[in-house]
């Protein structure tokens, strides 16, 4: 294709755009808001899942032993509890440590603690366990209530049960909404473009007529999608970028407590992936209105 052509179907597609600014305008807002669900579902679904992996290296099981136990009981149930499948460490915690741990967090000189010392603990033998991942507590639970010697487990099923809930909720509500807004972005393009190819209907006949093939006349109106596409996807991303920053600069302020837990994913690692997305969905959708506006004209 010579440049002299290109040259022409990007004159004539921005001349479009201009003869129905009206509709250009409203189809590149239905796109913008499209991208911009997708956007906000993205990020809410990756940062969720973000959560998850890191709470995989924070939550844990932990079990609780029955009475008094010598070294060997301990170093046999240790070995025990280290072969179920998806525990990837044990670390056995010894009642002195885990008064010790206690007066750490609340504080030694706590009333609650008076009269404990080493020869008056009313703490139990523990195992501290870590999993591959949130998803095998259920099975790991299951193969410990078979042990032995066992008198409590605690874990954190209901938080990660919650974070796992809301990101598969988030996930489908983003793609349902997104699909939504795409066949309206769709229609919208096509009727920008219909108007466009209506006023030039006399045109297109006659370069039918003389010759022109169907890609020569089809492409100026490409131009037109396209660039409804990227301008759509453009002003999504360049909104969302700051918004983000200011949105997890604002939750770690209000919810300080939450950055000991878990971290919100990077702004650059997030648009690493959003901005070519969001631009290759933008053109997709601007192709597909194109195309299909302009379909049955061509049949002359």
């Amino acid at each position: 294709m010579r440049p002299s052509t290109i040259k022409y179907f990007i004159k004539e597609g921005f001349s479009g755009l201009k003869k129905n600014l009206l509709m250009t305008v409203a189809s590149i807002v239905a796109v913008a808001a499209c991208i911009s669900i997708m956007s906000f579902s993205y990020c809410a679904v990756t940062n969720l899942q973000y959560m998850l992996d890191q709470m995989e290296d924070s939550i844990g099981i932990s079990v609780f032993l029955e009475g008094e136990m010598t070294s060997e009981e301990i170093e046999t149930m240790k070995s025990q509890i280290g072969k179920i499948e998806h525990v990837t460490n044990v670390t056995y915690v010894s009642p002195a440590d885990s008064l010790e741990n206690l007066k750490n967090e609340w504080g030694a000189d706590e009333d609650i603690f008076i009269g404990f010392d080493d020869s008056n603990n009313p703490l139990s033998h523990s195992f501290q366990i870590e999993l591959d991942q949130i998803e095998s507590q259920d099975a790991v639970i299951q193969e410990l209530n078979k042990i032995e010697g066992i008198e409590n487990v605690e874990y954190g099923q209901s938080l990660s049960e919650v974070l796992m809930r809301v990101s598969n909720l988030f996930q489908a509500g983003g793609i349902l909404i997104m699909a939504i807004l795409g066949v309206i972005s769709v229609m919208i393009i096509v009727n920008t473009i219909r108007i466009s190819v209506l006023n030039r209907r006399v045109e297109i006949n006659i370069m039918k007529y003389v010759g022109a093939t169907d890609w020569f006349i089809r492409w100026p109106f490409i131009i037109e999608g396209i660039i409804i596409g990227l301008i759509g996807a453009i002003i999504p991303v360049i909104i969302g970028m700051p918004l983000y920053v200011k949105a997890v600069t604002l939750f770690y302020d209000y919810v300080p407590f939450v950055a000991n837990f878990v971290r919100f994913r990077l702004t650059g690692d997030v648009y690493l992936f959003l901005l070519p997305a969001s631009l290759l969905f933008g053109i997709l959708l601007g192709v597909i209105g194109s195309v299909t506006s302009i379909r049955k004209h061509l049949k002359v």
